[in-house]
C-alpha cells in the first residue's frame, strides 16, 4: 500500500476515499483514530488514503483532478475595515464629550 493523500481531518479522508472508489480504486485510510491521541493539540498529518501499488497512477490522477477544480483558498487575514469604524467612534467621543460638557455647564433648575 501506499499513501496517496494526507488529510488535515478524517471527514477529508473519507470524502477522498469515496471519490476513488467511484472510480473503482479500492483503499483504506490510515491513522484516522491517532488525533485524539495527542490531548489537547491536533495531530496534524496522521490521516493517510492509501491504495496499492498499481492502483496509485490512476488514484493520483484522479485527486489531481479533484484538487484542480477546488475553489483558491481565502485569505485569512481579516479584511481592514478600521477607517469606517475609526471615524464612527471618533464622532461618538465627540458628540459624547459635547454633551457632558453642556450637561456640565448649565446650571441645574
Amino acid at each position: 500500500m501506499r499513501s496517496v493523500f494526507e488529510a488535515s481531518t478524517g471527514l477529508d479522508a473519507h470524502m477522498i476515499l469515496n471519490l476513488l472508489e467511484q472510480h473503482g480504486i479500492p483503499g483504506r485510510i490510515e491513522g484516522e483514530y491517532l488525533q485524539g491521541g495527542v490531548g489537547e493539540l491536533q495531530a496534524m498529518g496522521f490521516v493517510r488514503v492509501l491504495v496499492s501499488e498499481e492502483n496509485y497512477a490512476g488514484a493520483r490522477k484522479i485527486i489531481n483532478e479533484w484538487e484542480s477544480i477546488q475553489p483558491a483558498a481565502e485569505d485569512s487575514k481579516p479584511e481592514a475595515r478600521t477607517s469606517g469604524g475609526i471615524r464612527i467612534f471618533v464622532a461618538g467621543v465627540i458628540v459624547g464629550a459635547g454633551i457632558m460638557y453642556w450637561l456640565l455647564k448649565v446650571p441645574a433648575a
